[in-house]
Parts: C-alpha cells; sequence; structure tokens
C-alpha cells in the first residue's frame, strides 16, 4: 500500500556465518517508530551457515523471519530468494556486516520514496547508500582490507555502486524480470552485473553505513581473485563496462597501447614481493591496484591462449 506519506518496506538480509542480533534489534526499532511507514517485516536468510550466535533469537520479534538454507547457493541466488519472499512494495537490501551508525538511517531511505512521489510501477531507480570505515583496524592481519576500503571503497561510493545496502521497487524487481544473475556463484561482482545486465538507473543517497566486516588480508586478496575471474568470464554487457567498471578501462588501454605483454612480465617479476608487502602492517594501495591488474590480465591472457588452441 503506497500512500502520500507512508509506504511499505521489506528489509531483506542475507547472511552467512555473521552475527546479525544486533543489526536486526536496531533495524527493527527504526522501522517501529517510523510514522512513514505503513508495514515492514525484516527476512533473514543464512546461506547455510555453520555459526549461528544468537542469530535464531530475532525471530522472536514481531515482523521478523529468520531462516537458515540446508545448501548454500551462493550471493545473487539468494538475494532474488529474499525478493521473492518479500511481501512489500520496498525492498531494502542489507549486508550482515554492515552497523547503523545514524538513528535517520530508515528515515533518509524512505524520504527518497515518499518526497519524489515515487510510483512503483515505474521505478526503474536503485537507491543505494554509502559504506564507512572504523577509524582504525584493531584486528591482527586486516590491515589491507582496512586500509584500501577507508581510502578507495568509502570514498568511490558517490560513482560507483555496490549491494552493501540499497532500495528497489518490488513490483519492478519481480514482475519487470529484474535480477541478480544466478549463474555467479562465487564472490564479486554480482552488484555491478546487476545493475548493467539490468540496465537500472542508480541514484547515490548520502546515508552511510558502517562496514564491521573487516578480513584478514589472505582471504580478502583471495576474494578479489574471485571477483576479478567473475570479471573475467562475464561476457553479457549491454554498455560500455569499461565506463564504470575501472580495470577494464586500464585493461582497454594497455591492450591499445600493446604494453600487455610488458605488464605481465613486470607482473610475474614482482608477484611475490607485492604479496610480501600487501601481508604487512604497511600494505601499499598502489601495490595492491597493481596486483589486481596483473591478477586480471593473466586471466584474460589465458582466455585468450585457450580459445587460440581450439
Amino acid at each position: 500500500m503506497f500512500t502520500k506519506n507512508k509506504t511499505t518496506i521489506s528489509v531483506l538480509i542475507p547472511c552467512y556465518n555473521w552475527s546479525i542480533y544486533d543489526l536486526v534489534h536496531d533495524l527493527h526499532k527504526l522501522c517501529s517508530k517510523s510514522i512513514k511507514i505503513h508495514k515492514f517485516e525484516i527476512i533473514c536468510i543464512e546461506d547455510n551457515s555453520t555459526f549461528f550466535f544468537k542469530n535464531a533469537e530475532i525471530s522472536k520479534l514481531q515482523y521478523v523471519t529468520h531462516e537458515t538454507l540446508s545448501k548454500n547457493i551462493g550471493r545473487s541466488k539468494i538475494r532474488n530468494l529474499l525478493a521473492k519472499r518479500a511481501n512489500y512494495e520496498w525492498l531494502l537490501f542489507i549486508d550482515a556486516d554492515q552497523k547503523i551508525v545514524n538513528d535517520k538511517f530508515i528515515e533518509i531511505y524512505i524520504n527518497q520514496i515518499l518526497n519524489q512521489n515515487v510510483c512503483k510501477s515505474t521505478q526503474k531507480t536503485l537507491y543505494y547508500g554509502s559504506t564507512i570505515y572504523p577509524l582504525k583496524t584493531v584486528e591482527k592481519n586486516t590491515e589491507l582490507h582496512w586500509k584500501y576500503g577507508s581510502n578507495v571503497e568509502a570514498k568511490r561510493k558517490k560513482n560507483v555502486f555496490s549491494s552493501h545496502h540499497f532500495l528497489i521497487s518490488k513490483h519492478y524487481f519481480s514482475e519487470k524480470k529484474v535480477s541478480f544473475n544466478e549463474n555467479i556463484t562465487s564472490y564479486g561482482y554480482e552488484d555491478v552485473f546487476f545493475v548493467l545486465e539490468n540496465n537500472l538507473k542508480t541514484t547515490y543517497v548520502n546515508n552511510p553505513l558502517l562496514h564491521i566486516g573487516i578480513k584478514k588480508t589472505a582471504k580478502f586478496i583471495k576474494q578479489t581473485e574471485s571477483a576479478l575471474r567473475n570479471l573475467s568470464e562475464q561476457h553479457k554487457f549491454t554498455a560500455n563496462p569499461e565506463k564504470i567498471i575501472r580495470i577494464l578501462y586500464f585493461q582497454k588501454k594497455i591492450s591499445d597501447m600493446k604494453l600487455t605483454n610488458l605488464i605481465l612480465n613486470i607482473f610475474n617479476i614482482s608477484k611475490e614481493m607485492i604479496l610480501k608487502n600487501l601481508h604487512s602492517k604497511h600494505p601499499s594501495i598502489w601495490l595492491f591496484q597493481f596486483y589486481k591488474l596483473g591478477f586480471f590480465l593473466q586471466l584474460k591472457n589465458t582466455q585468450i591462449l585457450i580459445k587460440k588452441r581450439q
């Protein structure tokens, strides 16, 4: 039900081995006291988690459901499943490793709908908020993720969509066949593909959540490599992806200048030295960016060689 001053919303949280107890309680409190929400629900699905913390207790809250899948289905499929389970007209997706830092978090998103008098049947825009990082990292071996997140990821949010938290019309998501690409089962770039493949318009909202899921360096690098593999294997873009994905822009420039082999040689020679730096207490963001570029060029070069042999 969409009225002039109120709307309905489904808050959707995919979870894997993370405590969502505090996040859900904070969201429940904000939704419950909002005078701009007619009805709400919070749906949490564990993607075959093996650690549950106190997560099951959230189902004691009114309008909250908690479910655990018997099989891990991946980041794309679980978001599509959450959308199917949702009952209300707006879907607010939130990653499990986020923390509320502003009591107006829900209200800011709701105002995007009400202030612009958005019609759900024609809405092709998704609204996404910003991500901030702790002022310092306290856990050992997390320096790379914290430094890169604070200095790169957080600062580019105004121009680059990510799925940490975003709002989209249920009608458009369901009836217009908009969905996350379920062929992507591993970590990375499923959010960018979601926007490009569905030709969605994104609108940045200054509405931060604190990213508390700071990963250890080995895991962060592994997930980065996974994301780059997904990117290297994805070809079904309707637009020029290099305008949105910077590493594709640099790959194209390097290829046009016929510098691919030179960059790959430098990467292969310096790879061990770079990894040693990235695992240190003072990792270089520049070296991490070069590592990503070299790793991606290596993937693309391997694909070209395989095609030539076929």
